[in-house]
């Protein structure tokens, strides 16, 4: 299931100013096309592709050995690149920008040209302890896993379980260490497009969010996620600035 990186954004002006300024815009080997979210008028929805050598990407997946006898082979027919995709989501409502990856160069890469694009400042989404234990109690009907940072001179402690909250380890964690809570996963109290349930764990320090639903759904669930970043950027006051 994908990771999201959401990021808050600043000096966005209009639906159609993004879509002059992105819509089949070129950047060295990586082009751009956009268009409106035909399921939600708040959004823009983005394509950043661009041609990654197939050697390259071979070798982040398999052992040099595998990954140079593949290689040879699709050299071989002529094979050479592979085109590569990021589908990334402007929303005036939260005012976020979301990008279907992890945090990466590449993903600090199609950031920053967003950025020189539209002429509009993104900065990563950090949430305090205080704001995820708000979140998990106000929209979670499950704790499943939390992550403390330096805990008794541990630099992480993960705890899990069903029913976290009800832990009381969990809880007496929470009331000697209020500001160290950095991630959380729970079962959010959302709407299903497939009456599946999801878990999903947010880390606060990365800005990310992350889907697992055991093999439930087999694409990308963005009425799920357009939800969990609703709740997040309410949380956060977002909506309001």
């Amino acid at each position: 299931m994908p990771t999201i990186t959401v990021y808050e954004c600043y000096g966005l002006t209009g639906i159609q100013q993004i879509l002059n300024a992105l819509h089949n815009t070129r950047i060295g080997n990586s082009w751009i096309t956009a268009k409106p979210n035909k399921y939600t008028k708040h959004e823009v929805f983005i394509q950043y592709f661009w041609y990654e050598d197939i050697e390259d990407g071979l070798k982040k997946i398999f052992s040099d050995e595998e990954s140079e006898e593949i290689v040879t082979f699709l050299k071989r027919n002529g094979k050479t690149q592979v085109l590569k995709r990021v589908y990334c989501f402007i929303n005036f409502l939260t005012k976020t920008l979301e990008v279907y990856r992890g945090p990466d160069k590449k993903t600090d890469e199609i950031v920053n040209n967003l950025s020189k694009l539209l002429k509009v400042k993104f900065k990563r989404l950090t949430i305090d302890s205080g704001t995820l234990q708000e979140i998990f109690t106000r929209h979670s009907t499950e704790l499943k896993q939390a992550m403390f940072k330096n805990i008794d001179g541990l630099l992480y402690e993960i705890l899990r379980g069903q029913k976290l909250e009800q832990n009381e380890k969990f809880k007496s964690y929470l009331q000697k260490f209020p500001s160290c809570l950095r991630v959380i996963s729970f079962r959010p109290n959302i709407k299903f497009l497939n009456g599946g349930k999801y878990q999903v764990t947010l880390n606060g320090d990365k800005g990310t969010v992350k889907l697992s639903s055991n093999g439930l759904f087999q694409w990308r669930p963005r009425f799920e996620i357009r939800q969990i970043v609703f709740l997040i950027a309410a949380t956060l006051g977002l909506l309001s600035h």
